[in-house]
């Protein structure tokens, strides 16, 4: 932190020379400089208009236009470009800065605001403000230094000032690596409200992440860098209001009413990207926390649940490999899926062509049998017929046809009775696999 002081102190001494000609500059015409530095400004600034050189010490200055803006650049005797200073709209300032001069200098009037890129990756903005102190005729001009993040790191006061308290001066970043700082801004540009941390990782080759937390684009947003400044991932929160629609509809589906904590969207350098979000139930000792992870088209993953809620809210990622290869080669058009165990076997409930289905698969992925629930009003004809020659007086309220692996198929009819004198007044009878009755029950 001492040597970015000495840094920014030695900046302050360069753009003194910016905003004031200073004694040691020297005027140098366009003849003057360099062919090696003429030719590197026309390639960085194509089509700047009024230019003006000068020296700076060895250096070649240029003031100029440049995209309507008032622009400074800095290049070697070689033509190596050091920094570019360009003249800010004060009443666009960048947000963390504009967020510091608000909180500290809001009655007060913004004199000059500069942002300066520098090769050196020191970049920082510079602004001026005129505070009216009682007694003086003139403004009290103030010279604030901040870091390429918006953070105040120097404050040049004026004469007779100088004990003044300086908000926000004896909080520094943390020592996050220039270049991750220079990363983290051109992926979010406007970002305000930054907060750095960096944990351990877990690569053998990295020892440290950063993390930066901030608000961009009005959402909370968290990013994660390596020490050199590669992006690893992004995580933008949303409220439940805003949540992808698929993720919505499984959250209501399976957790109607579960609380929802956390519900993020994660975006990362490896492409796989997904959703987050996190929901408590009410236990009896703690609350019960879900954990559930949806690839980027929305769909489940991952659900990590609570112990004692293992065998619920079961996904095929959570189905032995070989009974959800047997599933899905059996039932590939198969929608809503959900799985449940009984007596060790692996139970999925699902709609396949219409209609709701159950299948049954041994631990050791064997087909036991299928269930489907039949459209009551289109029975298989020698079951329809038994009905009206037999039990007339009952109307089908549930009906199904079960296929085994034993061939021991059967049909299911459940009845109710027309009448209040009728006895019983409900049936369960079965069919086999040629309409033929079996029993009631």
């Amino acid at each position: 932190m001492n040597q970015y002081i000495a840094k920014m102190k030695s900046l302050f001494i360069i753009v003194l020379s910016i905003t004031v000609l200073t004694v040691f500059g020297q005027q140098s015409k366009d003849a003057d400089v360099p062919e090696a530095v003429q030719k590197n400004f026309n390639k960085k600034f194509p089509r700047a208009e009024n230019i003006s050189w000068d020296k700076v010490d060895s250096n070649y200055k240029v003031d100029c236009i440049f995209r309507g803006r008032i622009s400074y650049a800095e290049f070697t005797p070689e033509g190596e470009w050091v920094q570019t200073v360009i003249d800010q709209d004060t009443k666009r300032l960048y947000p963390p800065v504009a967020k510091y001069i608000n909180e500290h200098f809001k009655k007060d009037k913004i004199i000059l605001a500069e942002k300066a890129t520098r090769a050196d990756k020191q970049d920082y903005y510079y602004v001026q403000v005129g505070k009216k102190i009682k007694g003086r005729k003139e403004l009290a001009t103030f010279e604030l230094f901040f870091d390429k993040t918006g953070r105040l790191q120097k404050m040049k006061k004026p004469q007779g000032m100088e004990d003044m308290t300086i908000p926000g001066i004896d909080e520094p970043n943390t020592d996050i690596p220039a270049e991750v700082i220079s990363k983290w801004q051109k992926r979010f540009p406007k970002a305000s409200d930054v907060q750095w941390t960096k944990k351990p990782h877990p690569c053998d080759t990295v020892d440290v992440a950063y993390i930066a937390s901030f608000v961009y684009r009005d959402r909370e947003t968290k990013a994660e860098f390596y020490p050199d400044g590669k992006w690893i991932e992004t995580r933008v929160k949303y409220e439940e209001k805003n949540l992808y629609a698929p993720v919505e509809k499984y959250i209501i589906e399976n957790h109607y009413d579960d609380d929802l904590e956390i519900a993020e969207k994660v975006t990362r350098y490896d492409r796989k990207d997904y959703y987050y979000a996190k929901l408590t139930r009410k236990g009896t000792f703690k609350p019960l926390v879900f954990e559930l992870f949806f690839n980027k088209s929305g769909k489940i993953q991952k659900v990590i649940r609570p112990e004692s809620l293992r065998n619920e809210y079961l996904l095929t990622v959570d189905i032995p490999p070989l009974v959800a290869r047997k599933f899905k080669g059996r039932f590939s058009s198969a929608k809503d899926v959900k799985w449940e165990t009984d007596k060790g076997n692996w139970v999925a409930s699902f709609n396949y062509r219409g209609m709701p289905t159950t299948a049954i698969f041994t631990d050791s992925a064997q087909w036991v049998q299928t269930v489907t629930e039949l459209d009551i009003k289109h029975l298989y004809s020698p079951v329809q017929r038994t009905l009206d020659k037999n039990y007339s007086g009952y109307r089908v309220t549930y009906a199904e046809k079960a296929t085994r692996k034993d061939r021991n198929d059967y049909y299911y009819v459940e009845l109710i009775a027309r009448k209040k004198n009728l006895t019983p007044q409900q049936l369960g009878l079965y069919f086999d696999k040629t309409g033929k009755l079996k029993k009631d029950k």
